[in-house]
């Protein structure tokens, strides 16, 4: 650990790091173990030997060279938590406000970056303040104009950033009164041109504010936006949206994985080429589903194309593809490829999700791409890593109370079943404490 670091800092941060991490101290003696050296591991006491000097340490006693060389690497695997924590939900952020500053930025927006407008966001601009709203309809006055629709446009792309972010439960609200202003302007706008704006941007969030309602359980809501994302793209003359949305239902679909190949396939063909970059994650979607199928021939067929598209595609076209970065695209192929057993494209793939993560990475991005590299070292015989890069998913699945991440982590979990290494086995145990019993709903 180092000289420059006290007994009681060493304390306060084991202490912050269980805290933010919610772990027990059990727990944290787990993650201490996983992060030795196998040489070191041999004379390591047991988990609950390692927890009560835990304890011990948490209360300040001295730490000798061998756990603070521990904690030293655990700490740097978590830079993060030592970081200001994200705004809670009971803090005072205006969401709209933050959504239409991320919006306006038009890029990648890292956990620090947001930290940052987060913190100035507390009293920012929103489309309509209340009582502007009512004297326009009192006045009669009260109809979108060019810079409010672009306003709602802005404030919907960010809408899409900060899901990356935090979890569907604190942004949710906020979207539904979004949406709620642009039905407000759709009503009283006579527009052509405008009312088409406000129909791309309806169908844009309705997309967003189905997977949120999917996430959080509600079937009846979710349904319905899906059906609003229908209306709203036809009436906009804009069937991207529509190929998004059905590209998300390949989620929702209770692991029927041959429906969810015809799902992108159809959204596939339903786009043709009229978005390069949701193609991409269509056909890499299909390349998945593909895959989990047992379907390797399809499976190559529709991830090779996926990566011809994606050299062309531009990920800032639409709202929802701001987050097919380099690092998740390259996620998606070593899923298909860890899955057919194709060795030599998975590390490479792995190689590629490895060098574009860092301790700014989006949360819910970790969720999945943490599960798919642990699937991926698990078959290339690296039990430690992919414990390593499992219990990396699981923290962040934790943090987002993100479906998604839990139906990776299933798939990682079922593997590691045929494991009779000692931190697959321990870890496998604390997933399936830690495993909601409850599943999101089917949508077929």
């Amino acid at each position: 650990m180092g000289d420059d670091v006290g007994q009681e800092e060493l304390a306060q941060r084991i202490k912050v790091l269980r805290e933010r991490q919610l772990w027990s101290q059990r727990q944290l003696a787990v993650r201490m173990r996983n992060v030795a050296n196998p040489k070191e591991r041999t004379q390591l006491p047991s988990v609950d030997s390692i927890a009560r000097r835990v304890r011990a340490h948490e209360a300040g006693h001295p730490v000798g060279a061998v756990y603070a060389e521990l904690y030293r690497r655990l700490f740097a695997q978590h830079p993060d938590v030592f970081a200001p924590p994200l705004l809670g939900p009971d803090d005072s952020v205006d969401l709209l406000a933050l959504a239409w500053t991320v919006g306006r930025l038009d890029q990648r927006v890292d956990r620090r970056r947001l930290l940052q407008l987060a913190a100035v966001s507390v009293a920012g601009p929103t489309a309509l303040e209340p009582a502007e709203r009512l004297m326009r309809a009192l006045t009669g006055g009260y109809s979108a104009d060019a810079e409010v629709v672009r306003h709602l446009e802005d404030r919907t792309r960010g809408f899409h950033r900060l899901e990356e972010h935090w979890p569907a439960s604190k942004l949710y609200p906020a979207l539904l009164t979004h949406i709620g202003e642009i039905s407000a302007l759709l009503e009283t706008n006579r527009s052509d041109e405008l009312r088409r704006r406000l129909a791309v941007v309806a169908g844009e969030s309705a997309v967003l504010s189905a997977w949120f309602a999917w996430e959080l359980g509600d079937r009846r809501r979710a349904e319905e936006q899906v059906r609003l994302v229908g209306v709203a793209a036809k009436q906009a003359g804009d069937v991207a949206p529509a190929a998004c949305m059905t590209g998300y239902q390949t989620y929702m679909t209770g692991g029927n994985h041959a429906v969810g190949v015809a799902l992108a396939s159809s959204a596939i063909e339903r786009l043709g080429y009229a978005d390069l970059a949701t193609r991409a994650w269509l056909l890499a979607r299909k390349g998945e589903e593909s895959a989990l199928l047992g379907d390797k021939q399809g499976a190559l067929e529709a991830i090779r194309e996926a990566e011809d598209v994606y050299s062309a595609a531009n990920i800032n076209a639409r709202p929802w593809t701001c987050f097919l970065d380099q690092a998740r695209f390259a996620s998606l192929t070593l899923s298909v490829y860890s899955r057919v057993r194709e060795e030599d494209r998975a590390i490479d793939a792995s190689q590629r999700v490895a060098a574009k993560l860092g301790p700014d990475t989006e949360t819910k991005k970790l969720c999945v791409v943490q599960a798919d590299m642990a699937l991926a070292y698990y078959r290339l015989g690296d039990v430690a890593e992919a414990v390593r890069h499992a219990q990396t998913s699981l923290e962040a699945t934790t943090a987002m109370a993100a479906p998604l991440g839990w139906g990776r982590l299933d798939q990682v979990i079922n593997e590691f079943s045929g494991s009779r290494v000692p931190a697959a086995t321990q870890f496998r145990t604390e997933y399936l404490a830690s495993r909601p019993k409850t599943e999101p709903p089917s949508l077929l």
